[in-house]
């Protein structure tokens, strides 16, 4: 009896301890807050105490924030700055160059660090990666959550759902002309009817029979276990012989792939794990740590594990409010002299709780938390917080609000084979005497693209106003078809000369003096 007394009692003060951690008491008291608004998006600096069960610390916290489900213009990306054939490691201001240099219709308005990673090695990140649609990285494990962003403002989180391997092979104009599922992963095909697709880290040969179209990868990513593979390349060669697979290769085999023409020198393919449900259409992820910090709008005060979850530390967290607000936090810490303190993890849900976190995950912290913000007076980016390696801190990815309009992904091709009609070229190309360039309408397009000296503009109109350099400058065009119509081919080029303006005022002259002597 005394045993089951004992034991009862027990029980008692369990549920009481873990009573008291599910209602824990916490107040964050403000000493200065600060707001500003940069490009639409909220950026608060507090500097306070948080007292979390009578533990009271000092604190500095950096939010920013916006609601990309209200402004068409205000985007989300996760980018990164790896090697094109591995990963790698960079600072959150460089990482911001890239996504500058890599999407024109966007400029960065500040952002976080990403996904904890292999920081003393490849760099490689641990959980979902996905950036404009493919799936660089699947993450370690089935248990890793992650936060998707779709392209209009759509959130979603949690664990991912994938689909498989799947094979995507887009024109040269980026329409999808066909996706293929990928029954194995070097390995050759169990039947007539798989595909499978080899990359270089196998060691075998390839055998004879099958149809093999060998690709020139441009890009690939492999997981150091093995256990995920993402490649985007080229044709190079199209065989049924044995082969080796070289470096910087992935090659797709199957009994009859390819006989239907599906791939040819002016396309590029991808092969990745496919995501599914309702992470289907997300364009952009990022992975978080294993256990959410807010659910349903509370702290996770039954949270458990994670990156020392239960030591203070700086942090960095992603938040989601129910109005479809996204906004990242960063605390400062391990800095007790200038009253930054850091958190524990449960601390940090709290935060986030406050700041109206619907469902918030915590990112990669301690040295790695960095939050930077555009300062638009001088145009470079501020570092917000004090980085407790005393410097910025090369990380694996980043995750950013940027200013301008997503550009869509092309309508894809109906079916393969592709048997749409196919426009006719732009006739009539010239340039007026205003500098503007002119062709005919073409019935049925969609737009036109307008190839200047190798680089592409996208118009939708039959006209164009040029403000070139002094020189010459090739021009062809091309009437788009979308999903009713191929394209058309492009216009031979045409010459144009752009003059300094002293010859061009004496080409003037030399007009006007040829009107008078044929018109006297």
């Amino acid at each position: 009896m005394k045993k089951i007394l004992v034991f009862i009692l027990l029980l008692f003060t369990i549920s009481l301890v873990q009573l008291q951690e599910v209602n824990a008491f916490f107040r964050l008291d403000e000493t200065i807050k600060v707001t500003e608004y940069v490009e639409g998006v909220r950026h608060t600096k507090i500097v306070g105490t948080i007292d979390m069960d009578g533990l009271v610390t000092n604190q500095v916290i950096n939010y920013i924030g916006a609601n990309p489900t209200t402004f068409s213009d205000i985007n989300i990306v996760v980018a990164d700055d790896y090697d094109a054939h591995g990963w790698g490691m960079s600072g959150l201001p460089i990482i911001i160059d890239k996504v500058n240099e890599k999407y024109p219709n966007f400029t960065v308005i500040g952002g976080v660090n990403g996904d904890f990673y292999d920081i003393n090695d490849t760099g490689q990140p641990l959980s979902l990666h996905v950036r404009d649609y493919e799936v660089i990285q699947r993450g370690y494990g089935g248990a890793r959550n992650a936060v998707g962003f779709k392209e209009n403002g759509e959130v979603v989180y949690g664990v991912p759902a994938f689909d498989g391997y799947e094979l995507l092979v887009y024109n040269d104009e980026g329409q999808l002309k066909k996706r293929v599922p990928i029954n194995r992963i070097n390995q050759s095909p169990a039947n007539e009817s798989e595909v499978s697709v080899f990359f270089d880290d196998y060691l075998g040969e390839i055998p004879a029979l099958y149809n093999k179209v060998v690709m020139s990868a441009f890009e690939s990513h492999l997981n150091r276990n093995q256990t995920g593979y993402f490649g985007k390349g080229n044709l190079s060669i199209i065989t049924t012989d044995q082969v080796d697979i070289e470096e910087h290769q992935f090659i797709i085999v199957g009994h009859e792939f390819n006989n239907d023409n599906l791939i040819d020198e002016n396309d590029y393919a991808v092969v990745q794990l496919g995501l599914g449900g309702a992470w289907d259409d997300v364009r952009y992820a990022v992975g978080c740590d294993a256990q959410p910090l807010v659910i349903n709008g509370e702290a996770n005060l039954s949270l458990n594990a994670g990156a020392s979850w239960d030591f203070p530390a700086p942090r960095t967290a992603v938040g989601i409010k129910a109005d479809g607000t996204v906004f990242f936090v960063v605390v400062d810490g391990r800095n007790k002299p200038e009253g930054m303190d850091g958190v524990k993890l449960r601390e940090l849900g709290e935060i986030m709780a406050y700041f109206d976190a619907e469902r918030a995950y915590n990112l990669d912290g301690g040295g790695s938390s960095t939050i930077a913000l555009k300062d638009l007076e001088t145009g470079t980016y501020a570092v917000l917080n004090t980085p407790s390696d005393l410097r910025v801190r090369s990380v694996s990815n980043g995750v950013f609000f940027v200013k301008g309009e997503q550009v869509a992904m092309p309508d894809p091709i109906p079916a393969w084979p592709d048997n749409r009609d196919q426009l006719n070229m732009p006739n009539n190309v010239y340039v007026d005497e205003d500098g503007i360039l002119r062709f005919d309408e073409i019935q049925g397009s969609i737009s036109y693209s307008v190839m200047i000296d190798g680089d592409e503009t996208i118009i939708e109109d039959n006209q164009m106003p040029l403000s070139l350099s002094v020189g010459s400058h090739e021009i062809s065009i091309r009437a788009k078809g979308g999903a009713l119509y191929k394209s058309s081919d492009y216009t031979m080029e045409i010459i144009y000369h752009v003059y300094p303006q002293d010859i061009y005022k004496f080409i003037e002259l030399l007009k006007e003096y040829a009107k008078t002597q044929t018109n006297p």
